[in-house]
């Protein structure tokens, strides 16, 4: 795991754009996951202001989302789907080359192995690009989840409910389960990007990179990948950085 600090937000931001770039310079018909919550927004604004400056071409890529809450339509405003649409898919016009998972499937588990079919379909994931919860989730994978787990219905965490539900001041219930693609899935990327920001986020960025990988926090699990950057700003560093001091 290669670990890249950059002094603040905006920073992390343009340089998480950037690499997704190159990426899709090299292979234009990219197969990327994305991740939805506050930390990867700054990206999407790069990315689609690119798009509209047209220094990029990413008409061609195939974006699939990480994860949706169980029971939300893609429709509804509250879904990662929505979210999705809104910052990049609809402003980059990819609407047709965007899949997702449908948290309100009438049949979760045949929609999981609909969506695992579909990557597999594109030859797999080139780049994955991961938000990193503060227990250490990868996508909606929490803490106990297998590595080789493929995509799955998952209880959500009390401090993942509690995170996401400041997203929505409209008082929006964050369900107690959600889908998600699994962390073997995941690790079925060619290249993993994950971002992370704030001081939130200092105690377990330490843990995952002075920790052996455990099942006790997920994203540990990206030690076994061969080509995995950990993208952070200086406050999401500061208790790792403490500790080299």
């Amino acid at each position: 795991m290669r670990i890249e600090i950059v002094d603040d937000y905006e920073m992390l931001s343009k340089r998480a754009a950037t690499l997704v770039l190159e990426a899709v310079a090299q292979k234009p018909e990219l197969v990327l996951a994305l991740p939805t919550g506050n930390t990867p927004i700054g990206m999407y604004k790069e990315l689609v202001k690119a798009y509209r400056d047209g220094r990029t071409d990413i008409s061609r890529l195939w974006a699939f989302a990480l994860d949706e809450y169980a029971g939300v339509a893609p429709e509804d405003e509250h879904s990662f789907a929505f979210f999705l649409r809104h910052h990049f898919i609809d402003q980059v016009g990819l609407g047709d080359r965007f899949d997702h998972l449908h948290g309100n499937a009438p049949d979760l588990a045949a929609e999981c192995i609909r969506y695992e079919q579909a990557i597999l379909a594109k030859g797999g994931l080139d780049l994955a690009v991961l938000g990193l919860g503060v227990n250490g989730h990868i996508a909606f994978n929490e803490p106990g989840t297998a590595f080789d787990s493929r995509a799955h219905v998952v209880d959500l965490a009390a401090s993942t409910r509690e995170a996401n539900a400041g997203y929505f001041p409209d008082g929006f219930r964050i369900p107690d389960k959600g889908v998600t693609m699994g962390i073997g899935t995941v690790l079925g990327a060619d290249k993993i990007l994950v971002i992370a920001s704030g001081k939130n986020k200092a105690p377990i960025v330490d843990r995952i990179i002075n920790s052996d990988p455990t099942t006790d926090i997920p994203a540990s699990a990206l030690k076994n990948h061969p080509h995995v950057l950990l993208l952070l700003d200086e406050d999401a560093a500061s208790e790792y950085k403490r500790r080299l001091a």
